[in-house]
């Protein structure tokens, strides 16, 4: 018999994510015993994890990529390789799309008590401990991700933030980088830079087809400059996952680098859709730090 800890939002408006967190208890009598964590804040479930995911065999999380990191990045911090259920809540869930997991909850409660564990790789911030489960942008996407509304989520899913992304990106601003990766030292001018652990990026789960949840690397896109010209050109390739080939466009494959700001200009940064650390930073891959259940 399985023990199983929920991990969910119980703040105010999250109903939902409590209806769908009693009902996988009563669903996973047959199998094991959960217990119910309901948080109220991003620190309070980190510091609960952090002391509780030892006791448990599965850790089930209820919410999209950002409850993920959450819980993710208490794992790294109590250096808890364990295993994930995951029930998906968010608007995109990237990294669910990525693994194939079925969005629908009951459906993915099947999944998580009668599924098969699977390893997947973590990226982090090793001076910080911090995760990244699907993402990590630097530059105008993350400008564009923090200028989404939830509202515009929930209407449009993935296509807002390519729109507003191509529609922010044709502007001229740049920023300064020095990228050191793969022993190697680049400094150039950049829009954009993008490191994501899997196939998937908000959602498209073409984008990057050399790309999977268990391949032991980071996957870094440099986006030099962006041109109304080339917009319909840019749109066609990420869709069909071959956006590393467009001109202008750099792509590394590597278990670790550093990037460093050059310019004046203050940066927006964001991990799995949130905001994160300022630069300079330095990210590395966990391989098969955690299991994820998935299904047969």
């Amino acid at each position: 018999m399985s023990k199983y800890l929920v991990i969910y939002n119980g703040s105010a408006g999250s109903n939902d994510n409590e209806k769908i967190a009693h009902h996988f208890q009563r669903q996973a009598t047959a199998h094991g015993d959960a217990d119910l964590l309901a948080t109220q804040s991003r620190q309070e479930a980190l510091q609960a994890i952090q002391k509780r995911a030892k006791d448990y065999d599965c850790l089930v999380t209820i919410g999209g990529d950002g409850t993920l990191n959450t819980t993710c990045t208490a794992l790294l911090k109590a250096n808890v390789g364990t295993t994930l259920g995951i029930i998906p809540g968010g608007t995109v869930n990237n990294f669910a799309k990525a693994l194939g997991l079925p969005l629908e909850a009951d459906a993915a409660i099947d999944t998580i008590l009668t599924g098969t564990a699977r390893p997947v790789d973590l990226g982090y911030l090793p001076d910080t401990g911090q995760a990244i489960v699907s993402s990590l942008t630097i530059g105008k996407l993350a400008e564009t991700a923090q200028n989404v509304k939830q509202s515009e989520k929930k209407c449009w899913g993935p296509m807002i933030y390519l729109f507003k992304g191509f529609k922010q990106l044709v502007t001229n601003r740049s920023y300064k980088f020095r990228l050191t990766v793969n022993d190697q030292t680049h400094v150039q001018r950049a829009q954009v830079i993008l490191i994501t652990t899997t196939n998937s990026v908000g959602g498209f789960i073409t984008f990057n087809q050399e790309a999977s949840f268990d391949d032991d690397l980071l996957h870094t896109f440099v986006l030099r400059r962006f041109t109304p010209r080339k917009l319909m050109n840019y749109g066609r390739l990420f869709i069909a996952g071959k956006f590393k080939n467009a001109r202008g466009v750099s792509y590394f494959k590597s278990t670790s680098l550093t990037i460093e700001n050059l310019s004046h200009r203050p940066l927006h940064t964001r991990i799995d859709g949130d905001p994160s650390v300022k630069l300079p930073i330095k990210v590395a891959i966990r391989s098969d730090f955690i299991q994820v259940m998935t299904p047969n």
